[in-house]
């Protein structure tokens, strides 16, 4: 069985959100009236949640494709920090099972 989605304009999120905000309805109410949801599904939720984040300017604004991530000075050395510390675990593993290959070769 195939669920059906519905989309919200920005507009439409902003006047719920505002309906729990302002007016002081509960979040079920608004997700029956507005949303038509028998249950409440934390759909308001997610949006106050956003709409307190960002602001009413920039919420519910989508970007397409990924967020482009500032590269700072720290974000740098913990890549590198973190590639680093992988290689070592691979190579810790690595001589590890050479140690035990040898001493069974011996024996």
């Amino acid at each position: 069985m195939a669920r059906e989605y519905r989309t919200f304009t920005r507009e439409e999120k902003i006047k719920a959100v505002k309906m729990v905000l302002i007016d002081k309805k509960t979040q079920m109410e608004v997700e029956r009236t507005v949303l038509g949801k028998k249950k409440c599904t934390g759909t308001i939720n997610r949006w106050i949640r956003e709409y307190i984040q960002e602001g009413e300017e920039n919420c519910f604004k989508k970007t397409k494709g990924l967020k482009k991530v500032e590269i700072t000075e720290e974000n740098m050395r913990y890549e590198i920090l973190k590639k680093f510390n992988a290689f070592l675990e691979k190579e810790i593993h690595t001589n590890s099972n050479l140690s035990k290959s040898s001493k069974t070769n011996t024996q």
